[in-house]
């Protein structure tokens, strides 16, 4: 496969980036747009400089110039145009979120597995050099044992009833739009959450403006992680292991930057209780000890990891890398885990305290 042909459902702001994105590969073309309107599919062609066909969501997905598909539609439509796509034995690139909700994410990796056909949630963090850099490192054991994670992605909105962002019936709110990328990104670094709590604030239509996870690994690591749509935040994301610790710059969804320091030897305690004057011999050995050890460790690296164009295009990449060697999944996105993400999202909506 020399070249894959992409077809588009959607014309909004991130299908728009993803179009342009495709631009800085040489092994794809656009042949296809599909939105509510000719019109508006049109106007998007238009935009991006394509010499793609204008067509209804059912011509795309049964065209014989198409190989993939990318459904960039509210997430209240992504499983409806997922199984018209491999109902048609297409190839799917479904934008974040997977689904609105567990249910509906199973229902597309079932069908995937029926029509024998690719399928990958578009989750363009996870394929950042920067991620895969830091994912490579947890893998090879250089971080140590994960102990703590966190991460923020908190900007603040103006309230509007038109916007799709606060519609629950699109799929809107803080737990699709942005809680679900510090958690995938947590789950593709140490895997699915044992436990799992959370509290929501509310607003109009009732959708979730605000989110706090909490998320448990067993008895080996605990993780915070904050989203909203109403304040603002760091935008970070933070790794504590046993030998260092990596501090990934903002913006978490596109991350570029990052600190990784070495973690200090822990000292332990002397057996015996120490007497007040014991204590303060301790306390000065300890004090030369760190001080030696601050001599020897770094305090911290700072790493630029760039990325190229808008960073939408290496989950194409990987779209194409998959299609060439007739993988039905993605090593780097499996549905597994975004069915799992979905799962933590749900399990948040069932246990939340609200506000």
């Amino acid at each position: 496969m020399s070249k894959i042909r992409w077809g588009i459902f959607g014309t909004g702001f991130v299908a728009t980036k993803f179009a342009l994105s495709l631009k800085m590969l040489g092994n794809c073309e656009i042949t296809a747009v599909a939105s509510r309107s000719p019109e508006r599919a049109q106007k998007f062609i238009s935009g991006i400089k394509s010499s793609a066909k204008a067509a209804s969501y059912e011509e795309v997905a049964s065209s014989n110039n198409v190989d993939v598909i990318y459904i960039a539609t509210p997430p209240s439509l992504h499983k409806d145009h997922a199984l018209l796509c491999m109902g048609q034995n297409k190839a799917v690139l479904i934008e974040k979120p997977f689904a609105v909700n567990a249910s509906e994410a199973r229902i597309i990796a079932d069908a995937a597995k029926a029509n024998d056909v690719f399928c990958m949630e578009a989750m363009w963090t996870r394929f950042t050099p920067l991620v895969r850099h830091v994912k490579r490192q947890m893998d090879n054991g250089e971080l140590g044992d994960i102990h703590y994670m966190s991460g923020n992605f908190c900007i603040a909105e103006r309230q509007n009833t038109d916007s799709p962002l606060f519609n629950p019936l699109l799929g809107g709110g803080v737990l699709l739009d942005r809680a679900v990328y510090p958690i995938s990104l947590a789950t593709h670094l140490i895997g699915a959450p044992t436990k799992i709590a959370g509290q929501l604030l509310k607003g109009i239509n009732d959708v979730d403006l605000q989110a706090c996870v909490t998320l448990g690994w067993g008895n080996q690591c605990t993780g915070q992680f904050h989203a909203s749509l109403v304040a603002n935040g760091n935008n970070d994301f933070f790794i504590s292991g046993s030998k260092s610790t990596v501090h990934i710059k903002p913006p978490i969804y596109r991350p570029f930057k990052m600190k990784i320091a070495n973690v200090s030897p822990t000292v332990k305690p002397s057996p015996r209780a120490p007497s007040f004057k014991d204590s303060i011999k301790e306390s000065h050995w300890l004090h030369h000890a760190y001080q030696k050890l601050g001599a020897l460790l770094p305090s911290g690296k700072n790493i630029t990891i760039p990325y190229a164009g808008n960073a939408y295009h290496y989950q194409a990449q990987e779209v194409y890398e998959c299609l060439r060697s007739f993988k039905k999944q993605s090593e780097i996105m499996p549905l597994s885990e975004s069915i799992a993400v979905i799962e933590i999202i749900d399990k948040i909506r069932s246990v939340n305290n609200e506000i």
